[in-house]
């Protein structure tokens, strides 16, 4: 990611948090493509920002994880 000057701290939060909220919303929309039941979470979940009700889908959540964080990190 390309530097960014920030006019204020506020700024620079603001700006994380876009990425955060749109980062979120991208990951959802591939579970969902992939068949796994998924909703935002709200209040500062302390138990994530996704929420799964079908515990059995988790072991597949958290290969979509890996491909992704293959994909883009490697």
């Amino acid at each position: 990611m390309a530097n960014q000057e920030w006019e204020t701290d506020e700024d620079k939060m603001i700006h994380h948090y876009q990425i955060h909220r749109d980062l979120i919303g991208w990951l959802i929309g591939i579970l969902e493509k992939e068949g796994v039941s998924c909703q935002r979470t709200i209040g500062n979940d302390a138990n994530g920002d996704i929420f799964y009700p079908n515990l059995e889908d988790e072991p597949r959540v958290k290969q979509i994880i890996r491909e992704i964080n293959i994909r883009y990190n490697s």
